[in-house]
């Protein structure tokens, strides 16, 4: 007998042999990864449809939540892995391991088995069930059970356990190209940063400083705590851009229905210039279709046309509701809250912008994307102090 945590996929299984193979050895590199930064261990073996943690430390379940922080992971399970014969010797391990477990309860049992055997699942329920009916348990109930006795079978091996952990899902980071994400560590921006990994891109970020201290404060430990805790097998870039000279010039000479706009632009063509040069196949935004007078279709237009780059935007077809949701799923909602609204209190943009009209304004800015400012800095081995440092900011 021996503990063991069974680390499930499910998108992965879907795919061709050789994108299957290169995806399933992408997983495996991304959960050691996890299980070093978040101080677990294991030798982690891949089966058929399955990877089994062995020797996982520093005991199963910690090794089974370190594991399920990785995209790609649809669920873990700290189990125990027994050896049988015959339907019969499989009923009693099961007895022994889930005997104490269902005394007194309502429980059912679920099963699986891959491989050739002489018995079916249903065989394994109905007979681990009657065995555990003798043990104790107080009945049966197959849709609303007190607790689930799950038996997984493969050859000649089986694995019980009582604890399925919700994983990501998706694919693993590094299965798709490197992507640069307009990012202000609000909600939106966090939530769509979170989706781009989740379908397996390498993702950096970039912050558009327009002079706002604590706004770049809070982008910067958002950035920080989105790679430390669901970044593995990737440590994203974070660029730092300063925009107080554009701004300075949209504030003085930009009409004012056009302002957010203009700058909007700006941030755009440096972004996909920035994306060219340091190879990324796209950029992203945390915009949302009609959420604010910025986000209606006409102003996406007018803003990423022309932009020479695809622009990805995760959160399209998103409500506010559905993306705050998010945010508290990935354990990131207190530190998004915090963000401050940068623009509160500038001009609101007119929602259907005109094209004549924006271009002779957005031309006003003379904008030069070269001329930018732009400072870097990895994320998952820093401090806040110490990535502030590297970006060249003034920490005191």
């Amino acid at each position: 007998m021996e503990w063991v945590v069974l680390i499930r996929y499910s998108e992965i299984a879907v795919k061709g042999p050789s994108t299957r193979a290169r995806m399933e050895s992408l997983l495996k590199r991304n959960i050691e990864d996890a299980l070093a930064s978040l101080k677990a261990g294991g030798a982690v073996e891949m089966v058929d449809g399955r990877l089994i943690l062995r020797n996982p430390r520093p005991d199963p379940r910690a090794a089974a939540l370190a594991s399920s922080r990785v995209f790609g992971v649809k669920s873990t399970s700290p189990a125990l892995e027994v050896e049988f014969d015959s339907l019969e010797d499989l009923s009693e391990k099961a007895v022994e391991f889930f005997g104490e477990r269902v005394r007194g309860r309502i429980f059912r049992v679920r099963a699986r088995r891959v491989g050739s055997h002489p018995f079916t699942s249903k065989d394994i329920e109905r007979v681990v069930g009657a065995r555990l009916l003798e043990a104790g348990a107080r009945g049966v109930n197959l849709e609303e059970p007190e607790y689930t006795a799950y038996v997984e079978v493969r050859g000649w091996r089986a694995y019980f356990y009582d604890e399925v952990i919700e994983g990501p899902g998706g694919l693993p980071v590094g299965s798709e190209g490197p992507v640069l994400l307009l990012f202000s560590g609000g909600f939106d921006s966090t939530a769509a940063a979170w989706l781009l990994m989740r379908r397996g891109s390498t993702l950096s970020l970039i912050y558009y400083d327009l002079g706002v201290r604590r706004a770049l404060l809070t982008a910067l430990d958002v950035a920080i705590t989105l790679a430390r805790e669901w970044g593995f097998g990737h440590n994203p870039a974070f660029y730092l851009a300063d925009f107080t000279p554009v701004a300075s010039r949209a504030r003085s000479l930009v009409r004012p229905e056009y302002r957010v706009l203009a700058i909007r632009r700006a941030m755009m063509e440096h972004a996909a210039l920035l994306a060219l040069r340091e190879g990324f196949e796209a950029i992203a935004t945390g915009e949302n279709i009609g959420q604010v007078a910025s986000q209606t279709l006409r102003n996406m237009r007018l803003i990423s046309e022309g932009v020479g780059m695809p622009v990805l935007r995760p959160l399209a077809c998103f409500d506010k509701d559905e993306t705050v949701a998010l945010t508290r799923r990935i354990g990131l909602y207190e530190k998004s809250a915090s963000q401050i609204e940068v623009c509160r209190g500038a001009p609101a943009p007119t929602p259907r912008g005109d094209p004549v009209i924006f271009k002779r304004e957005y031309n006003k800015l003379s904008f030069d994307p070269d001329r930018v400012e732009v400072s870097s800095t990895r994320l998952r081995d820093k401090s806040l102090e110490e990535a502030l440092r590297e970006l060249g900011y003034d920490v005191g």
